[in-house]
């Protein structure tokens, strides 16, 4: 939605404010909540009244992530009649990079002014330690429309994190392939020296444009991470009847298949990561029925907070 599209909203909506810097969840924010508007680079101080004006007179609160520049014109001119809630993506070990840190100091600044009334953690253990340490902290999780599962005839692999970040582990995965039989993997490389790794090591790889490309259509993909989870990828990628191979996480810890198959003890381990590959082909029925119990659950869950975060 634009910000022109406030003038049809009904009096009493939320109002929620995505930054491109979270466009990495933007499906499943849009699924979860109503009346998302985007925001990209500057916003203008036009703009920024438009918000202030119907939050504050026609609105009921607003929903903030991550962090925006543009949010200064906006957060000290909400009427404290009005809550302002801020959801926030990252985990407590993410805080080691600088922009991940900068964006938790700047919130918590408007947070010690009274100004944001709650902060809502992706991640439940950082939603833990917050509310230890004595602030308005809650979990909340984001969910997607779910798609129907088809079958590849292909042995592709999908590798769905960011070869620019190093908590992706790009290079042990593909690593691990030379220790496996498969046709070739989909990957979208946005660094020349994965490009040069790939052709060094003679790894059967396709390029594709984006992270959606690389999910779909695949007999598993890899997300082995150390850290930086993005949750809606491993939903839409199991969704679709994908299994999908993560790092030491803990999501799966009440399901004993998904955590026996789909998680690795040891991130960096190229001969599990391989071995992991090969067992996920052999139980592949057992890994997506115990997914189809641990799905049903998820959406409870997921109902259940969403309505406090919004009551």
């Amino acid at each position: 939605m634009t910000i022109d599209g406030l003038n049809k909203l009904k009096k009493g909506s939320y109002l929620v404010l995505l930054p491109d810097a979270d466009y990495d969840i933007k499906d499943s924010v849009e699924y979860t909540f109503d009346n998302v508007i985007y925001l990209n680079f500057e916003l203008s101080e036009d703009d920024a009244n438009k918000i202030v004006d119907f939050v504050n007179n026609k609105g009921s609160k607003l929903i903030i992530f991550d962090w925006f520049e543009g949010y200064r014109l906006i957060l000290p001119y909400i009427s404290k009649k009005r809550e302002i809630k801020f959801v926030y993506k990252n985990n407590l070990a993410q805080l080691t990079n600088s922009g991940v840190r900068g964006t938790y100091t700047r919130i918590m600044e408007f947070y010690d002014r009274n100004i944001i009334k709650e902060i809502a953690c992706l991640d439940k253990a950082t939603s833990e330690v917050l509310k230890k340490a004595g602030y308005r902290a809650s979990h909340l999780l984001l969910d997607v429309k779910t798609k129907s599962r088809k079958k590849t005839l292909e042995k592709s692999i999908g590798l769905i994190g960011d070869d620019y970040n190093p908590n992706h582990n790009t290079y042990n995965q593909l690593s691990a392939l030379k220790l496996i039989d498969y046709d070739y993997c989909k990957i979208v490389p946005n660094m020349p020296a994965t490009k040069h790794f790939i052709d060094f090591f003679e790894i059967k790889a396709k390029e594709v444009s984006n992270t959606e490309e690389a999910l779909i259509d695949n007999e598993i993909n890899l997300y082995c991470n150390f850290t930086f989870n993005n949750m809606e990828l491993i939903l839409k990628s199991l969704d679709l009847g994908i299994p999908c191979l993560l790092g030491n996480i803990d999501i799966f810890d009440d399901y004993p298949n998904l955590k026996k198959y789909l998680v690795l003890d040891s991130d960096d381990d190229i001969g599990e990561i391989s071995n992991k590959i090969n067992c996920i082909r052999e139980n592949r029925d057992a890994i997506l029925k115990e997914y189809d119990k641990y799905r049903k659950e998820y959406i409870k869950i997921f109902n259940e907070l969403k309505g406090k975060f919004l009551k």
